[in-house]
């Protein structure tokens, strides 16, 4: 039963990340993964409830994704390092991530379960951004250095790059931000 939710949590995150918020329904995913859409609103009896799972599903991608990009990172600097080059693929053209997660910030603006939880998702990562930022010695008075701000930057960098299809240099913002941090 376990397998059946999280293919059904699977195929929801795909769907919104290829196509966005408004093709994740119970019929659509149970579509997709060729189930009853009963089973779908056995384990999500709302759609609410069914973002909600998409929104942990993000999350626990977040948390495999960093592990996978921090792997061998010496010090904190490295993880900051790390933290923006997965920021950058976050950002590219293509990215589910990035379209999972604006499609969930939208979500949350009519649902409290939801919003809650994309909370969750930025707190963790804000606070995975500060640890690393206070062991990594950023230089003084580097506007960047800030957690929050590093976030907000992340966030609307592959915002902005998915709102233009792609067509910004990520990676180069990202490194000038570095720069502002360390050099």
């Amino acid at each position: 039963m376990k397998e059946t939710r999280s293919s059904i949590l699977a195929a929801a995150y795909d769907m919104m990340g290829n196509n966005g918020l408004e093709d994740v329904h119970a019929r659509t995913v149970a579509a997709a993964i060729k189930i009853n859409h009963a089973t779908v609103h056995y384990y999500f009896p709302k759609r609410e409830d069914l973002l909600v799972g998409v929104a942990d599903y993000a999350l626990e991608t977040l948390r495999e994704d960093r592990k996978r990009f921090q792997a061998g990172s010496a010090d904190s600097k490295a993880k900051v390092g790390a933290e923006m080059s997965l920021a950058e693929a976050y950002a590219k053209k293509g990215s589910r991530f990035a379209k999972v997660l604006a499609g969930l910030v939208v979500a949350g603006a009519g649902s409290a379960k939801v919003k809650k939880k994309v909370k969750e998702l930025f707190v963790e990562w804000g606070s995975v951004c500060k640890s690393d930022l206070a062991g990594a010695k950023p230089k003084k008075g580097a506007v960047f250095a800030d957690p929050d701000l590093m976030l907000a930057t992340f966030f609307g960098l592959a915002l902005t790059n998915l709102g233009i299809e792609g067509g910004m240099d990520v990676g180069a913002k990202l490194d000038a931000v570095y720069d502002s941090i360390f050099a």
